[in-house]
């Protein structure tokens, strides 16, 4: 049975806000956790959360819009396309952050990256390829580290949880 995908954007741009607030929110502990450690414990904590946004959109969708017929891989596409959206949101609070709040932001992840190396002893000849690549721009960096590593997470993600969302039926309130 061929399934009707017409909702399929709508709603996951729709969800996609929800979620990006979301992680705009969690993003603030991150921000701020630079400062105080605890509040960076929480955001990691807070990680937590999208999984179970996940699960949930992907039954609210499956229950309002699919009647209950999600495919596989129509859930997996829906999920990445979620993560997609929310992630555009994400982006801009990075994009301020890195750009206006803290400029140097990249330049210390870069700098902890070959601390790290140094530490592992894998070899002068890597360590020094990465000394001289230069720093990404902005723009690059949230790309590849936001948007695509956020639509990686979906994919892997949803792998996992859409049979999970596939199977549960919501219990069904009677109205008297």
């Amino acid at each position: 049975m061929k399934e009707n995908k017409r909702h399929l954007l709508y709603y996951a741009m729709n969800a996609g806000i929800f979620m990006g607030l979301f992680w705009v929110f969690k993003y603030l502990f991150v921000m701020i956790g630079a400062e105080i450690p605890t509040l960076n414990f929480i955001g990691t904590i807070l990680t937590l959360g999208t999984p179970v946004l996940l699960f949930y959109y992907l039954v609210k969708y499956n229950t309002d819009y699919v009647d209950g017929k999600i495919g596989y891989w129509h859930g997996v596409q829906f999920s990445m396309m979620l993560f997609f959206f929310a992630s555009i949101l994400e982006s801009l609070i990075v994009f301020i952050h890195v750009k206006w709040i803290d400029p140097a932001f990249i330049t210390h992840l870069y700098d902890n990256m070959i601390q790290m190396v140094q530490t592992m002893n894998i070899g002068e000849t890597l360590l020094s390829r990465l000394r001289e690549q230069p720093l990404p721009a902005p723009f690059t960096y949230i790309f590849n580290n936001v948007i695509m590593a956020d639509v990686f997470w979906g994919l892997l993600l949803s792998l996992f949880i859409v049979p999970f969302a596939m199977r549960y039926k919501p219990k069904q309130t009677s109205n008297f």
